[in-house]
């Protein structure tokens, strides 16, 4: 099991590194200005195709979560596990490319769907650490007790 998620934490690093890249391109061209709120609207077009791809991102995470066909309970962990550092490395990777952001308290634009929501870094960062500590506990806890509950 500390094998998969090993494996699961070098697949939430290079998707973080991925997604930095493309955020920092994307920043870059959507506002040249600097990313500083208020922030201006994407486009329409190109809010669209954004929200396509954090959609695809999380399908690939799902399918990541699934893969060998755990229990539910193990394939949540996993997904959380990978969503979590996922979330917290890629705000890593984007203050290593940009300096964004320089406080936790920096508004960013946190995630495209269902539609565009904008709050303090920290606020990501949290639910980030939630996931991860969440999948821990998930990974170290018996199923026995779910199964008799009904969940």
């Amino acid at each position: 099991m500390r094998a998969g998620f090993l494996a699961l934490t070098v697949y939430a690093a290079a998707m973080a590194l991925v997604e930095a890249a493309c955020v920092i391109s994307l920043k870059r061209l959507y506002f040249p200005e600097g990313w500083v709120a208020p922030f201006h609207p994407i486009p329409e077009g190109a809010l669209r195709l954004e929200q396509w791809r954090e959609v695809a991102t999380l399908v690939m995470i799902a399918a990541v979560a699934w893969l060998g066909r755990p229990e539910p309970r193990i394939a949540l962990a996993r997904g959380l596990w990978v969503f979590g550092l996922w979330d917290m490395l890629y705000y890593v990777f984007l203050r290593i490319g940009t300096g964004f952001p320089s406080r936790f308290t920096d508004l960013d634009l946190v995630f495209l769907v269902p539609r565009p929501w904008i709050a303090p870094v920290w606020v990501a960062c949290l639910g980030a650490m939630l996931c991860a500590v969440g999948a821990q506990v998930l990974s170290r806890t018996g199923g026995s007790r779910w199964r008799r509950q009904g969940r």
